[in-house]
């Protein structure tokens, strides 16, 4: 059973990852769109945006990672 969960955890943290890495893609398109009409100062705050929502997700998943690691550890 405990195997299973942590298998759970993993398919739910990649579907997690998944869907903000499709919100990252948008921003990424609003920021390229922002160019073209040539709104830099929209095309900075969403670049910041991404910037930020980036670092911060990469974080999360860092901690789930090593969460996962040492659940999968304590199991063995």
């Amino acid at each position: 059973m405990t195997t299973t969960v942590f298998q759970d955890d993993a398919v739910d943290q990649a579907t997690q990852a998944r869907e903000i890495l499709q919100w990252l893609e948008a921003l990424s398109w609003a920021t390229g769109e922002a160019l073209k009409r040539q709104a830099p100062t929209h095309a900075r705050h969403l670049a910041a945006l991404s910037q930020y929502l980036a670092c911060d997700w990469a974080n999360h998943f860092d901690c789930q990672a090593e969460a996962i690691a040492k659940n999968c550890e304590v199991a063995k």
